[in-house]
């Protein structure tokens, strides 16, 4: 068995193509759709308070909303507004500002509130200074500072209504999606080698050996799952360590538990691999399955907002979507594996009844 596994991975070596330009392209669709997307909101600003507290203003919005902030006199701010390079422009004041908008900016109330949040929170602060003797008015604004930093106690909001929401997060949909989607084809091409050595009398060969016929399914199931398995370890580190997305402190957790979608597909392509007598046929029928998979299983979007009951009716058939809820459940839902055993165990039939099936359908056939 370790003999066969061998071989496997050397003829990877030699021709690693495919297995390379599967992992790109799930790489270059995961970035355009997720993170390509979200480009930062351009924002004129011109400012007449001090540098530490405009500053302290951009922090705020910049944390607030994705915007990327620049720095302009006042004439050349109104500027730019004008001549449709940015859509809104801040004239920050001392106890008050002023907002210049294009009639293509749709979040000027919202940009509004947050700046009135922050004024109100830097003129509160301003009160509080100006209550004591000027002696005493840097002591103040220095402890104020301090339990900015180091509040004694921390509020936390919960809702009822909305701890069972719907999470969102476009970055992290988009890796998890595309890669459930693209590891279908590189597994397919995995089996695709049991479907070629069996047509060219290779799989005869080995299994009248001395080597017993359950190492070599055993041997090339191994294969066709670290195939797989590798190349989700290899993109998820990726995102994670060089791209900076959010795992929501699962990132380990989610290499567990994309496990069992994986011996999922594997079972499914041993099926169509044993319906199937030519490569050739085995390959348009996996083109054909794993794209409905992915559209049905949210892939492409989230089944949150999908409010067809057909599709969502569907979407049951498809292992991507047992797949997705599985590992946002470790990572955006901060969910155990005991809280997702119902989409775990369905994985599971799913592999026990495709990989039964398409085994006793290959032994008929031997």
């Amino acid at each position: 068995m370790i003999n066969i596994l061998k071989t496997k991975f050397l003829l990877l070596m030699r021709r690693p193509g495919s297995y390379i330009t599967i992992t790109i392209v799930t790489c270059i669709f995961t970035y355009i759709m997720g993170i390509g997307q979200e480009a930062k909101q351009p924002v004129a600003v011109h400012s007449e308070l001090d540098e530490v507290t405009t500053e302290q203003v951009i922090n705020k919005l910049e944390k607030m909303m994705n915007y990327e902030i620049t720095i302009y006199n006042k004439s050349e701010a109104t500027k730019q507004v004008k001549s449709g390079q940015v859509d809104v422009a801040i004239f920050l004041q001392e106890k008050n500002y002023d907002l210049l908008v294009s009639i293509d900016f749709m979040n000027a109330t919202l940009l509004q509130n947050e700046l009135n949040m922050i004024y109100s929170d830097m003129l509160q602060q301003s009160a509080i200074i100006n209550a004591f003797p000027e002696e005493k008015q840097g002591e103040i604004a220095n402890v104020i500072a301090q339990s900015k930093t180091s509040p004694i106690f921390t509020i936390q909001y919960t809702n009822f209504e909305n701890e069972e929401g719907f999470k969102w997060d476009g970055k992290l949909h988009s890796l998890l999606g595309f890669t459930l989607f693209m590891v279908i084809y590189t597994v397919a091409n995995g089996v695709n080698h049991i479907v070629m050595e069996r047509r060219n009398g290779i799989w005869n060969r080995l299994t009248v050996s001395s080597i017993h016929k359950w190492e070599v399914y055993v041997a090339n199931l191994t294969y066709t799952f670290l195939l797989g398995y590798l190349q989700i370890v290899l993109v998820f580190s990726i995102f994670y360590f060089g791209v900076d997305v959010d795992f929501y402190g699962g990132f380990a957790n989610s290499l567990i538990a994309v496990i069992p979608y994986l011996l999922c597909v594997v079972a499914i392509c041993i099926f169509v691999a044993s319906v199937t007598n030519t490569p050739g046929k085995f390959n348009a029928i996996m083109v054909v399955i794993a794209v409905p998979f992915a559209m049905l299983g949210g892939a492409y979007w989230p089944l949150e907002i999908v409010t067809s009951k057909v599709i969502l009716a569907l979407s049951y058939i498809s292992p991507i979507t047992y797949g997705l809820e599985i590992l946002k459940g470790v990572t955006i839902n901060g969910s155990t594996f005991a809280q997702l055993f119902q989409p775990l165990s369905l994985l599971l039939f799913m592999t026990v009844v495709f990989m039964g099936i398409g085994i006793n359908v290959l032994e008929r056939k031997d």
